[in-house]
């Protein structure tokens, strides 16, 4: 679209996003059930019950790093793509040079993957903990920047070379795109706490959704300024290490997600 009209194509989005509000607004309808719980606990104070709770709290931390690590990839890793190449950086294949329509071919591909391994994890939750698919993500992002890392210094390799890197990017993307469905998970075993609140559990998390990306949004950034690509695939690691950390005081008390009972999250 940004090949054929250019910023107008921001002006098509934005008239999906209408179609989308006129859905909502005048074809769905509100469950009665719902209806009556709000008119059961009006006023604000019943939400900072619910924030006070520490089970609302558990999931937070590693949501944040999770979608700060993501939005990496959904903003600062594309205009490093499609940029003038810079001399500063000239050691790096991937920066710069691409057209759009070869980075959102690439997207494209990539998307597949991805939800291709979101079909695949979704099934595995009768048998592995929603953690355990998690740390599996974790993993796999990391094998998928070690491989991005390679790919970006692979110039005037063998082609099969460079192959085996690809083909490293898509298994990590593959694994890497559980910890999706794994975090919505446990997120909807955090709400069963509240089955009158979910809309309300779920508005916090779309909060921390979009702190989680401004964060990575700004920190990958001055990655980029400072490093280019390299950057990036370094504060990916970071944030990952981050995810890491409290995902495992998680894994402790995930039984007790879901239940009535408050978690000490110190």
């Amino acid at each position: 679209l940004w090949d054929l009209i250019g910023p107008n194509g921001f002006l098509l989005n934005a008239a999906i996003y209408a179609v989308s509000l006129l859905i909502y607004r005048f074809g769905v309808q509100e469950p009665p059930h719902a209806t009556a719980a709000r008119a059961a606990h009006p006023g604000i104070s019943r939400y900072l019950a619910i924030v006070r709770s520490s089970n609302i709290w558990l999931l937070a931390p590693t949501w944040i790093a999770i979608n700060a690590t993501l939005a990496l990839y959904t903003s600062q890793t594309v205009f490093q793509l499609v940029k003038e190449p810079s001399p500063k950086f000239s050691d790096q294949m991937l920066m710069g040079g691409f057209d759009p329509t070869q980075v959102s071919g690439g997207l494209a591909i990539g998307l597949v993957v991805f939800f291709a391994g979101l079909l695949f994890w979704g099934d595995r939750f009768r048998t592995l903990r929603r953690t355990t698919i998690i740390l599996f993500g974790i993993a796999g992002g990391a094998l998928l920047v070690g491989m991005a890392f390679l790919l970006n210094h692979s110039e005037g390799l063998p082609l099969i070379v460079r192959g085996v890197e690809v083909a490293g990017l898509g298994i990590g993307l593959f694994v890497l795109s559980g910890a999706t469905p794994a975090a919505l998970g446990l997120l909807a075993d955090v709400s069963e706490a509240f089955p009158d609140d979910r809309g309300a559990i779920m508005g916090l998390y779309s909060v921390f959704l979009a702190v989680g990306q401004i964060a990575g949004s700004l920190i990958g950034g001055a990655a980029a300024d400072a490093r280019g690509l390299d950057g990036i695939f370094t504060t990916t690691l970071v944030l990952l290490i981050v995810a890491l950390v409290p995902l495992m005081h998680l894994r402790t008390v995930e039984h007790f997600v879901g239940g009535e009972g408050q978690v000490d999250v110190g």
